[in-house]
């Protein structure tokens, strides 16, 4: 650890050669130490994936800026408080800042939250052309979540397609059995084996040589499908040539790869709590399905997945169905 004196001579020396450094880029918790606390030091900060900023991090960077803009999509994944839900609120009342201050309670509301309902409808900026993934894997989440507001503007001829002129998305029915974890989650082996079984056909059997990647709402589940895949003899070598990467939905948010595969993990004796965390974390699969460019391969129980109780599931199931019916139409 450096002492005091050279960081009082690295603030000293920041002033002087600022002019020279137009443009900083840094994580919100990284700004300490490295860039001097003065009201208005920049012009303009901006703020990258403002849903998942919480507003206390952000207040010290909004102190060194004159303006700020704020980038965010309230459909992806939300920050992580420390603070209770309603802890917040109760300071809010103590004080008796809840008529004019209610918005600020960060226990539930994020940078973007905050940020939204602060400025006129005319400084929302709405960006709607998307260019990250084939068409039938967007429009799902286009009109599941985004109200049809979407444009796709995907160029195919940058996706490495699997075949050409197929589905964007393919769903591989298993009837799993699914088992609560002692720390909790849900954890479907049937599934977890079949999810392997299509990374080594990718990548053995077809030769694809774009990048893969698995993901799956529940950690016990990630945990179990890497384990599987690093036990195969003559897959593990080769996954580092397709940026492998096994994990929650958290681990891919700003991330992407050439094909997902989505492992749900519903089937049979589904816990009815593992449902209730995905009824109430819509935006976790909005993120996980929209991971994926030129395919997005879904592993799981049809059926059970149509008939459990959580919509968004019951209806992306129905949509893929429908895509199905569309190509033997075909």
């Amino acid at each position: 650890k450096l002492g005091k004196k050279v960081y009082k001579e690295y603030s000293n020396l920041s002033k002087t050669v600022s002019h020279l450094l137009p443009a900083w880029a840094v994580t919100s918790l990284s700004a300490r130490g490295r860039i001097p606390f003065e009201a208005g030091y920049f012009d303009l900060v901006v703020f990258d994936e403002a849903s998942q900023c919480d507003i206390a991090s952000a207040l010290p960077l909004l102190f060194r800026a004159k303006q700020a803009v704020i980038i965010g999509d309230p459909k992806q994944l939300r920050h992580i408080s420390g603070l209770q839900r309603g802890q917040d609120q109760q300071l809010l009342e103590k004080y008796n800042l809840i008529p004019d201050f209610a918005h600020w309670a960060y226990s539930y509301n994020s940078l973007f939250d905050l940020a939204s309902g602060l400025v006129a409808g005319g400084d929302i900026i709405n960006l709607r052309d998307h260019h990250r993934s084939h068409e039938d894997i967007i429009e799902f989440s286009n009109q599941e979540f985004y109200q049809g507001n979407l444009r796709i503007a995907t160029n195919y001829d940058h996706l490495k397609l699997l075949d050409s002129g197929g589905n964007g998305i393919r769903w591989i029915n298993v009837v799993g059995n699914v088992v609560r974890p002692a720390n909790g989650g849900a954890v479907n082996q049937i599934e977890a084996k079949a999810v392997v079984d299509e990374v080594k056909k990718l990548i053995l059997e077809r030769n694809y040589k774009g990048s893969i990647g698995v993901v799956t709402p529940f950690r016990a589940q990630a945990n179990l499908i890497r384990e599987m895949v690093n036990t195969e003899n003559g897959l593990s070598a080769n996954l580092i040539n397709h940026d492998f990467l096994v994990d929650t939905v958290h681990k891919f948010q700003g991330d992407e790869r050439d094909i997902m595969i989505f492992s749900p993990v519903v089937s049979k004796n589904m816990p009815p709590g593992a449902l209730g965390f995905m009824k109430n974390n819509g935006n976790l699969f909005n993120v996980a399905i929209t991971r994926a460019r030129a395919m997005l391969l879904v592993v799981g129980d049809q059926d059970a997945t149509v008939k459990c109780d959580v919509s968004y599931l019951k209806n992306f199931a129905l949509y893929t169905q429908q895509l199905d019916g569309k190509t033997k139409a075909q």
